[in-house]
């Protein structure tokens, strides 16, 4: 498999090898002109048609190959700069060798070389190009100018010509693969902060349910004795109270560990299915309101989601469920909850009418941090980002311009399976 730094190199050398046709065709059609005789042109025509040729084979093949990604080894940098240099050497010798000024084409290969090869491949090809401009010292075809003054002027020239080709060429070729580079090196960036983040969110959550284990033994025992106590007749009514509520507030404890270690949990190994996205939604909707009586849910859904199959897990359930529940604990008068198709997607938008996330959370939760809470460690948000990133989804929040939060959530959607005739 070739690397997509590598097909993108193999991409730039060709489309670059056409400004070195062009400059063959300009050569051979203006050398009768500086020469005052058209034997030389014919063949460089031929030369530089020959080059065209070859080069457009290498790009429909290319393009032929690139979407399989697979690439082109036989085209590899290395080979392919080698022809460039083998096609130059070639020109030359058949325009005056080493006494032509195109020879400085040598120079910008060579850069190039550096910045694409390896360094015993850099090394190799310089010396190449070294033994390639020695050799055109002695052998070449030289070119019929008797007078030398006219001869040295049009050197000079040339090399004029062939500083400021080769500059431009260096320059355009370094600014692109150096863009190229660095594109590369930020997604590994990113990929790499994605898998810190994730290795911190395992430790959390493994720490989380170790807490959660440790404290609902302690719990469960001041539970007992409150109710034993409760039990006693001849307890006097405030304090009769007073441990009601402190065993409301086990429960609520109790409760709160009981999620904690389910969010904690390794959502990979909560099996994941296939349903319509419709029925997927309608069944976590109804489990969450049977929970919260209380809350004020307008929900509206497209009815062609039920022709949709999504492949969820109970994390993402959860995920969903902790939404609503931060809308809910926002002191919302109301959440509207609004799903769609949004192209090969399943877009879930939820407000609030809140008070609205703070600049500082929300800048918590967009860097990958725990976020602020006062119930809880403020990991739900981030272990359910995580969860829905599994997926391959997303999830974003967002302060909206009057009062209130919005949760952006996406899921893919995957193809429905073909029904057989008897289903249908």
């Amino acid at each position: 498999m070739i690397s997509s730094l590598t097909q993108i190199t193999q991409a730039r050398l060709i489309h670059l090898r056409w400004l070195s046709v062009l400059a063959m065709f300009v050569a051979a059609l203006i050398s009768p002109n500086i020469l005052g005789s058209g034997t030389l042109m014919p063949r460089l025509l031929a030369f530089a048609t020959f080059i065209a040729a070859i080069n457009t084979c290498m790009l429909l093949a290319l393009l032929f190959t690139r979407s399989s990604g697979e690439g082109l080894p036989i085209f590899s940098p290395l080979i392919q700069l080698f022809f460039d240099l083998a096609s130059w050497a070639s020109y030359i010798y058949l325009s005056g060798g080493a006494t032509n000024p195109l020879i400085s084409v040598f120079l910008p290969l060579v850069a190039i070389g550096a910045i694409v090869l390896g360094k015993v491949q850099a090394w190799f090809f310089g010396v190449t190009a070294i033994l390639a401009y020695t050799f055109l010292w002695r052998f070449y075809q030289p070119l019929a100018i008797a007078d030398a003054q006219t001869a040295t002027r049009l050197h000079l020239l040339g090399m004029w010509l062939v500083f400021v080709v080769s500059a431009i060429v260096v320059v355009w070729f370094i600014l692109h693969m150096t863009k190229a580079i660095h594109e590369r090196d930020a997604a590994l960036a990113e990929a790499r902060e994605q898998a810190i983040r994730n290795d911190w969110l395992v430790s959390m959550g493994s720490l989380a349910a170790g807490a959660a284990h440790e404290l609902s033994t302690p719990l469960g025992t001041m539970n007992i004795l409150i109710d034993d106590w409760l039990d006693d007749t001849r307890l006097p009514a405030a304090q009769r109270r007073d441990y009601e509520l402190m065993r409301s507030q086990i429960e609520t404890c109790k409760q709160a560990l009981t999620q904690l270690t389910q969010r904690a949990g390794n959502p990979r190994s909560q099996g994941v299915r296939s349903l319509p996205a419709g029925t997927w939604l309608n069944t976590v909707l109804a489990g969450w309101s049977a929970s919260n009586p209380m809350a004020c849910l307008d929900v509206h859904a497209e009815s062609a989601l039920d022709k949709q199959v999504i492949s969820v897990d109970i994390a993402v359930e959860r995920a969903l469920a902790n939404l609503l529940d931060n809308a809910a604990g926002a002191g919302a008068n109301g959440i509207t909850l609004e799903a769609r198709r949004d192209g090969r997607c399943l877009l879930i938008r939820i407000d609030d009418d809140g008070p609205g996330i703070s600049a500082d959370t929300l800048q918590a939760f967009t860097d990958g941090r725990p976020v602020a809470s006062h119930s809880g460690m403020g990991i739900g948000l981030l272990l359910s980002r995580t969860a829905v990133e599994r997926q391959g989804g997303t999830l974003k929040l967002e302060r909206l311009p009057e009062r209130g939060t919005r949760a952006r959530l996406t899921l893919p959607l995957i193809d429905a399976p073909e029904k057989s005739d008897h289903e249908r």
